[in-house]
């Protein structure tokens, strides 16, 4: 009786240690991966990391994200911001063009007012985020100047995937520059998911172990016109866009009501491009739309070269 009792002691310490050195095999991977990977934007660990990350390597994503992949690259050493940032749109929509949650849509899940204040088209004929080209460069001219504002890539990320006052309020809350980790332990922000969820496709990207398949893109309810008007005057804050960043309505300008939301007395002035403009910012600052811009100087693509003198019409 004895001899038994102290066997199924054993048996258990045994297994008990066997588990533990598989766990820790497992964290020490994740570890040594994170290390390697680890470039411009900071990859913590976390105890529970390696669940999101078995999570998602068996998660079917689409394949949109070998497609796309190729140009979202360009578009981020356009902007000199970091490559791991491929892989938020695969972190939030799992790269589905139209995925929609809430007011977000599109795999970059940008709110409709951001979407509008960095000139993209949104009315009961089409939604300019579901097209992956125009809302990559709405989401990473945002990010980038949310950037500018917090000098910090990871705060940058919470603001977009929050808003800028939600994240201003988890600071004062926390009382102290939180950890990454703190928002999620503590509940400081509505979407702390992004953190795991970010950190494991960076880490399965690099690993080779994303699980890219073709997959049905869902139906969407588009909404109605009145709803989704771009305002006479921008909020202080919007999700996903900092006070810095807002432009500022001249209230001496009146907008017609019909065309492409240019004044009846029309002024033409020129512009010409400097290092680091793009089209939406110039639109941004001119108040007009991209696509006037476009038509106005007759440009069949974004693209734009330093030194290049563009139309503005007022």
């Amino acid at each position: 009786m004895k001899f038994k009792v102290l066997f199924i002691i054993w048996t258990s310490i045994f297994c008990l240690a066997v588990n533990n050195c598989c766990v820790s095999s497992d964290s020490d991977k994740v570890i040594e991966g994170l290390k390697k990977w680890e470039k411009t934007i900071p990859l913590p660990y976390h105890e529970g990391l390696e669940r999101t990350i078995n999570l998602f390597a068996n998660k079917s994503l689409s394949d949109n994200f070998a497609t796309y992949s190729a140009m979202i690259d360009t578009a981020l050493i356009q902007r000199n911001m970091p490559l791991e940032l491929k892989y938020l749109p695969l972190a939030l929509s799992g790269m589905r063009r139209n995925y929609c949650q809430g007011d977000r849509c599109g795999v970059w899940q940008l709110p409709t007012l951001t979407a509008l204040h960095y000139g993209l088209t949104i009315d009961d004929n089409q939604d300019e985020r579901l097209n992956v080209e125009a809302s990559t460069r709405a989401a990473l001219d945002c990010l980038n100047e949310l950037y500018q504002q917090y000098g910090d890539w990871w705060y940058s990320i919470l603001a977009y995937t929050n808003s800028p006052i939600a994240l201003q309020h988890a600071l004062i809350r926390h009382g102290r520059s939180p950890q990454l980790w703190d928002f999620r332990d503590s509940n400081l922000l509505p979407n702390t998911q992004v953190i795991g969820d970010f950190i494991a496709c960076i880490y399965l990207g690099n690993e080779g172990q994303l699980k890219l398949v073709a997959m049905p893109e869902p139906e969407i309810k588009r909404l109605p016109t009145m709803q989704i008007q771009k305002p006479a005057k921008a909020p202080e804050l919007v999700e996903g866009q900092s006070t810095n960043n807002i432009a500022k309505k001249d209230s001496k300008k009146t907008i017609s009501s019909t065309g492409s939301g240019t004044s009846n007395t029309q002024k033409t002035q020129k512009y010409k491009i400097k290092k680091g403009d793009t089209l939406t910012k110039i639109a941004s600052k001119y108040h007009v739309k991209v696509s006037d811009l476009k038509k106005w100087n007759k440009l069949k693509s974004d693209k734009i070269r330093e030194g290049q003198t563009l139309i503005i019409k007022k």
